[in-house]
């Protein structure tokens, strides 16, 4: 599972896993689906699912995309302990959970560039984001990483960062297909 705020880099992190021949779900898009068949904003449909139907509902969406015959796949977008234990209690595993930091001028810089519809324009909606993020647990997802990945470099270095990791836990868990 990989966690992080916005722009720290999570979708490199995941990017890398789809090189590597790794299935990638990513959390964020069962929100941005329920935003676009609700006609409301991504920010506004993160909190209407988790207060209608609990602060696990997101990982429960996230499951019933995960096709059934797999035997790993990266979820991109964790952002509590609760999501992280409902995916463990359900799939019966113990997730790898990889947490992304960079520091938040970068963060915002890089949101403004990247440019989605819910990425945000000023540093008051970016700082609010964060906030939101925050509140819903990511920051205590911190204490629980088995890694941290400092992006705060180049795209090349986090990219090789991830390789040695993801590598690395292919290799002990043997073969995913």
């Amino acid at each position: 599972m990989i966690t992080g705020l916005p722009g720290s880099g999570k979708t490199i992190v995941s990017d890398v896993a789809r090189e590597l021949g790794l299935p990638v779900v990513t959390m964020g898009d069962i929100i941005r689906e329920e935003a676009v068949k609700s006609g409301i904003s991504s920010s506004m449909a993160s909190v209407i699912l988790r207060l209608r139907n609990g602060t696990r509902i997101i990982a429960y969406k996230t499951i019933d995309k995960i096709p059934k015959s797999l035997n790993a796949i990266v979820i991109d977008g964790a952002r509590s302990i609760r999501e992280v234990e409902t995916i463990e209690e359900v799939l019966s595993t113990k997730a790898v959970l990889i947490y992304v930091v960079a520091p938040w001028r970068l963060r915002f810089e890089r949101l403004l560039r990247r440019g989605r519809p819910d990425d945000p324009k000023t540093l008051e909606d970016f700082l609010m984001r964060d906030l939101r993020e925050l509140r819903y647990g990511l920051g205590d997802l911190i204490a629980r990483a088995d890694y941290i990945l400092v992006n705060d470099s180049s795209i090349d270095e986090l990219r090789e960062k991830v390789r040695k990791i993801l590598t690395s836990l292919i290799t002990q868990a043997g073969n995913f297909t």
